[in-house]
């Protein structure tokens, strides 16, 4: 599971994640990609909500004051 931040100006994005999580992350964007190469397009939607199918964690990873989590990643692909 990764965690997904922002600064408080929403100037930069933090991922945390362990190295197989990071591969696992991977794996979903090509997936993704791949979707978009057979539709033309495709959206996916990445989120911390409470069960199952939860792909975002919600622990905070950075500083408090600083940062917040993102709690929904909306991942738009499209062919060339």
């Amino acid at each position: 599971m990764i965690t997904v931040e922002k600064d408080s100006k929403a100037e930069e994005i933090f991922i945390h994640a362990t190295t197989e999580d990071l591969r696992e992350f991977a794996k979903q964007l090509w997936a993704i990609s791949e979707k978009g190469d057979v539709k033309g397009k495709h959206k996916a939607l990445l989120t911390a909500d409470k069960g199952e199918d939860s792909e975002l964690s919600t622990q905070l990873q950075g500083e408090p004051r600083q940062h917040s989590i993102i709690k929904k990643l909306t991942i738009n692909c499209r062919k060339p």
